[in-house]
């Protein structure tokens, strides 16, 4: 069963019901367009979530045609560039690592693999977070954003950007403490 055209009109009017209803009916299957893409639960849900919220804003210039395949689209658009900012962000990590801070000095194969290690160390610790902070200690870390940019992105106080980030960096702590017993 689809939306009738009708129901579209509505929720890209601001109906709140509306747009619910095309929430309800169509997260499984761009859950099921997301997850082959993306391969983490977790990370699967964060994209849904942000597709929702760019249908949000773009549902207004939907023209019409096949609703669900745009709506598929802008989950795969989605789903594609939380694959590329992942990549990106492990490139970056490890043109960090101290063996990469003198481009002179070749890296033994062991400072390699520790980089490596070191890398996938943080991107597991900061994937077990909670998924609010998760993305804001992802985005002050590997994007360098400042407490305001964040609270602006989130829609959040500067206080609660530190709150997150605090509590964040004690769930980190936590794990790492309990990972050397």
């Amino acid at each position: 069963m689809s939306l009738d055209p009708e129901w579209i009109k509505k929720a890209a009017n601001g109906n709140e019901e509306a747009f619910t209803q095309l929430v309800n009916q169509y997260k499984g299957y761009l859950m099921a367009t997301i997850l082959p893409i993306v391969r983490d639960p977790g990370e699967a849900q964060d994209v849904l979530q942000e597709t929702f919220w760019q249908i949000y804003r773009t549902l207004p210039n939907y023209r019409g045609g096949n609703l669900k395949f745009w709506l598929a689209r802008i989950a795969t658009r989605k789903a594609i560039d939380c694959c590329r900012h992942r990549e990106r962000r492990g490139r970056e990590l490890l043109s960090a690592s101290p063996g990469a801070l003198s481009p002179e000095a070749a890296q033994s194969a062991e400072e390699e693999y520790l980089g490596y290690v070191a890398v996938n160390r943080l991107d597991s610790l900061l994937h077990d977070l909670p998924p609010p902070y998760r993305a804001t200690m992802a985005a002050y870390l590997l994007e360098g954003k400042s407490y305001r940019q964040l609270a602006d992105e989130a829609g959040v106080s500067v206080k609660t950007v530190e709150s997150r980030l605090y509590r964040a960096r004690k769930m980190i702590r936590d794990s790492l403490k309990e990972g050397s017993r």
